[in-house]
């Protein structure tokens, strides 16, 4: 997934870390949900442990028997002093125990405002984590729009490592000329690597530049994927393609709200699509953009 105007966060799925974790349990950084950790956590500990009880825990945690029943099928929800009494039961570290924390406030948000606030602390921490940021040295991801989803297509089952074969898939299509081009220089800048038997694979699951670079390649990148929206209606049918847009008379201040609900739109996008357990299908472009169309007073 490559998102060069912004600071994605991902946020990979629950459900899908318990066989490959199983000495440590599932990884509390990947779920966006804390009642999903909290269900893979304790199928993990069932797993791993002879003597596993909802009883047990609760000696170890000082709550009552039902508490974590309850709180894994729904009846009561995961509070800040519940995740202090399930810290020392789990084990969890003190960054785990925060995180832990965070996933309550989000889960538990009574309105879009603290919900909004509390997946920007998710993020920050998710961007450290597993987000990563490429160097301008890298920057040839965005030097043509085809880069970026010969990227993506590798990861499709069924890519062929043939620029012909490559050069037909892409939607406009380029040449093949333009598609050996590309994979030498995603390989050469360490975007793509090959895995044991020889294939294709990205070196990282999500990249990004930093937010808002002022970069004549990120904003040339950009301007490309507009252009090729400009053409979507013409190339696709409305049931393969999602336009539309809204004219707007706003305060300055909603105008910068909306920015930054557009960066979390953003990131909750890239979370959907990292926790989804199915392989990749389909490659796609989804382009946000708000601008003004009436110049201040100053700049006319």
């Amino acid at each position: 997934m490559t998102a060069p105007p912004s600071k994605p966060v991902a946020i990979p799925s629950p459900g899908g870390y318990l066989e490959s974790m199983p000495k440590t349990g599932p990884d509390i950084f990947h779920y966006a949900d804390y009642r999903q950790y909290l269900k893979d956590w304790w199928s993990w500990r069932k797993r791993t442990s002879r003597i596993a009880s909802f009883r047990a825990f609760a000696m170890k945690a000082g709550t009552a028997p039902s508490l974590l029943k309850d709180i894994l099928e729904g009846r009561r929800r995961l509070t800040s002093e519940t995740v202090l009494r399930f810290t020392p039961a789990m084990a969890l570290s003190e960054a785990e125990s925060s995180y832990l924390a965070l996933l309550a406030r989000f889960g538990n948000a009574r309105n879009v405002a603290e919900k909004n606030e509390a997946f920007a602390e998710m993020s920050k921490v998710r961007r450290k984590l597993f987000l990563k940021f490429l160097p301008p040295d890298q920057y040839a991801l965005w030097t043509g729009w085809h880069h970026a989803a010969i990227r993506e297509l590798v990861t499709l089952e069924g890519f062929v490592e043939d620029p012909e074969w490559i050069a037909r898939r892409l939607a406009p299509a380029v040449t093949p000329k333009q598609a050996k081009e590309a994979i030498a220089t995603l390989v050469r800048c360490n975007l793509l690597q090959r895995d044991d038997r020889g294939r294709l694979r990205p070196l990282e699951s999500a990249v990004s530049t930093e937010y808002e670079v002022p970069n004549q390649v990120v904003r040339h990148f950009n301007q490309e994927m507009i252009g090729l929206a400009l053409t979507a209606p013409d190339r696709f049918v409305p049931s393969q393609r999602e336009i539309g847009g809204l004219t707007l008379g706003l305060s300055q201040e909603c105008y910068d709200r909306i920015k930054e609900r557009i960066r979390i739109f953003k990131e909750e996008i890239l979370s959907m699509v990292v926790e989804d357990p199915r392989g990749s299908e389909i490659v796609a472009q989804l382009n946000v953009q708000l601008f003004p169309l009436v110049q201040s007073e100053n700049e006319s």
